[in-house]
């Protein structure tokens, strides 16, 4: 290799061809930027850190990729609470561990903090059982987004390109969020505080009269959107936050009622080949066992082999919905919209009966029309403009005001915004904000035939599966 002290005698004899010192530079520079390197410090109260090294490329590593490596390289399958940090610079210039929660983190420590490797940290929680666990930490907003670091060195790549934009929407949102919690700090009363403890099993029975009959439903879901649920109360308190329960049932009836439900969804699950043509289930079961091996696998509940019991669980889940639901078949988002649902209830049945209920407010989101969509964009810009108008405008100005990028937000309440047991936090959360919708009878399993007549498929009615999922991927690009 040529030093600069001889580079002026490169058209010697020994000097190679014009150009190839920097096609080898650009050799060099292009394979930098497809690995990154990693080191990664595990921490576990008082035993001694431990230390992996490896690389990964950065154009195919999502947060859901980069928790599964971490969890074979610390055999950590038995440890469902960890949080991963990785070491960048705050606004002052100083070295600190900022929290990796989305895909969207884990782009910015690439692109910022990965010279000459990137500095990962992972800390093992208390599991929930753990008398170490402390009561929920409450976090606002401005802890949150001001946690946005400075870029370390500009980059060739598209990455690095839109992160000054990235950065301004950030500290925009920041200013967002900031008014929002302003206009939300209204006064309560004196039996309703915000920011409370989970709500606990004997708390929740206070919500019960003495046949076991929910009395306050109101109150029950203030209650929780003030502190969620215990985790292990969740797959009881959440089959009332989906509306799966009619008014009125007592204990008995209700588990008479999930009883009757679930071999329901068991002989609908029996009845695929006689509800779809063998083109249309073909096509169904290979889209969603595509979307199942890839939705949660660095969760505990879904690690493990392709073939696992609760991967099956859940592409049954999906194959039977959409089957049953012609009008809305399958479409992608909705294994993340499962997901969380079979992982609480841990019951096939119980959870195809669960994403039936939040199906019925959430379905119209996946029609190939676009319609509900349409309207959530609408109402969010006009919120939006409102709110912050100063944002607004900025979003203007940069051509983003058409807010596209909330759109897996919008669709999917957020679930994939947040590691995943803070996830299932949220998701309660948000759901006790709506009021209760009970069914007059009770959850429908099965949904409305297709309204367009089809004939192509052996004289089943119905768009073929393949085109209406055509004409919904067609609106979404």
């Amino acid at each position: 290799m040529a030093t600069a002290s001889g580079a002026s005698d490169l058209s010697g004899s020994g000097a190679p061809p014009p150009g190839v010192g920097a096609q080898a530079a650009a050799a060099a520079e292009e394979e930098e930027r497809e690995v990154v390197r990693v080191r990664v410090k595990k921490c576990e109260s008082f035993l001694p850190p431990e230390f992996r090294s490896f690389a990964v490329d950065p154009q195919i590593t999502s947060l859901d990729v980069l928790q599964h490596i971490l969890i074979r390289a610390f055999d950590l399958s038995g440890k469902k609470n960890f949080g991963i940090s990785y070491l960048g610079r705050d606004r002052l210039g100083q070295e600190v561990y900022l929290s990796l929660l989305s895909d969207w983190d884990l782009s910015t420590a690439f692109a910022t903090a990965s010279k000459p490797y990137l500095q990962l940290r992972v800390d093992i929680r208390p599991s929930e059982d753990s008398p170490l666990l402390e009561d929920w930490d409450i976090i606002s907003p401005k802890d949150v987004i001001g946690s946005d670091v400075l870029l370390a060195e500009k980059r060739s790549s598209l990455t690095t390109a839109a992160l000054p934009f990235t950065q301004s929407i950030l500290t925009q949102v920041g200013r967002t969020l900031s008014k929002v919690q302003q206009v939300l700090s209204w006064s309560y009363g004196e039996d309703v505080k915000p920011f409370k403890p989970p709500l606990s099993d004997a708390e929740f029975h206070t919500y019960l009269n003495h046949e076991g009959q929910l009395s306050r439903p109101e109150e029950l879901r203030l209650r929780i959107y003030h502190g969620g649920v215990e985790p292990s109360l969740r797959k009881v308190v959440w089959r009332y936050l989906l509306n799966v329960y009619p008014d009125g049932l007592t204990g008995r009836e209700r588990m008479d009622y999930m009883k009757r439900k679930s071999r329901e969804y068991e002989q609908l699950k029996s009845e695929w080949a006689q509800r779809a043509s063998p083109e249309d289930l073909e096509f169904i079961r290979s889209t969603v066992l595509k979307d199942v091996l890839r939705t949660d696998r660095a969760h505990p509940y879904y690690a493990g082999p392709e073939d696992g019991p609760h991967l099956r669980a859940l592409h049954d889940l999906l194959t039977t919905y959409a089957v049953t639901h012609p009008q809305v078949s399958y479409c992608q988002g909705m294994s993340d919209l499962a997901s969380p649902i079979l992982a609480v209830m841990d019951h096939e049945g119980h959870a195809f009966v669960c994403f039936c209920g939040i199906m019925k407010r959430l379905a119209a989101n996946f029609h190939p029309d676009g319609r509900a969509m349409a309207t959530k964009f609408a109402h969010l810009k006009l919120l939006l403009r409102h709110a912050d108008p100063d944002f607004y405008q900025y979003l203007q100005e940069a051509g983003a005001d058409d807010l596209f990028f909330c759109y897996r937000w919008l669709l999917l309440e957020l679930k994939r915004e947040f590691a995943f047991d803070d996830a299932l936090r949220m998701l309660e959360v948000t759901w006790s904000s709506l009021p209760p919708d009970p069914p007059e009878h009770e959850v429908e399993l099965v949904g409305p035939p297709s309204q367009v007549a089809d004939t192509s498929f052996g004289g089943h009615r119905g768009r073929p599966v393949r085109q209406a999922h055509a004409e919904a991927c067609q609106w979404r690009r």
